[in-house]
């Protein structure tokens, strides 16, 4: 049981979080799209993503998933979409798209009595972060620590703390001492183009 109640907390399913956990989770090749904001390719099985075309990321990461549209690439489809470019590696996506959608809150699953230490430095020069992340980056890669604690002792905002909490639980660098972290199983996407091809067969039968 958290001590978060629903206003300080977000879900990961809520937004496009999701949708890029599972593919990544499913070795899966997808575009993620938002009309008018831009797109995101997910490399399952390489653990990239590439911003093809992105005019807002902000906007793509606050906004709800049923707005994200899902298409299930083939690896040859993906490849071309890529067209030489370099990926970025899924982690710091995770990262960018929990810090957006936390906003001050702390993602579900996390609670601030999680005593917590990050695996390594997050590259936050390519990173979304707020004025105190190097110093509680600082402090929880040095020693294992509670989020509650950790706020009270660098004197900032809880906001603050759950945020870069969040993104690095999201992003798989923060390492919860006390409890063993659950992550939820998620079925592959559908690929929609096959399962519309399908109903319209069947709807001319």
């Amino acid at each position: 049981m958290t001590s978060q109640s629903a206003s300080t907390q977000f879900s990961p399913d809520d937004f496009a979080i999701v949708a890029v956990r599972r593919a990544v989770q499913n070795k899966q090749d997808v575009l993620l799209s938002l009309e008018g904001v831009g797109q995101v390719l997910v490399r399952g099985l390489l653990g990239e993503c590439l911003a093809a075309p992105m005019h807002d990321l902000v906007k793509f990461c606050t906004a709800p998933v049923d707005r994200i549209g899902v298409r299930v690439l083939e690896a040859d489809e993906a490849t071309r979409l890529v067209n030489g470019r370099t990926g970025r590696n899924i982690d710091e996506f995770l990262w960018t798209a929990a810090f957006h959608a936390s906003g001050g809150r702390l993602m579900e699953g996390c609670n601030t009595y999680d005593v917590v230490q990050f695996r390594h430095w997050p590259n936050l020069s390519r990173l979304p972060h707020t004025p105190n992340s190097m110093r509680i980056v600082a402090m929880l890669t040095r020693h294992a620590t509670s989020i509650a604690l950790a706020h009270r002792l660098l004197k900032i905002e809880a906001s603050e703390m759950y945020q870069i909490y969040s993104a690095a639980r999201c992003a798989g660098l923060a390492r919860v001492v006390n409890a063993k972290a659950q992550e939820p199983v998620l079925k592959p996407h559908r690929n929609q183009t096959l399962l519309n091809s399908l109903m319209a067969k069947i709807v001319g039968l």
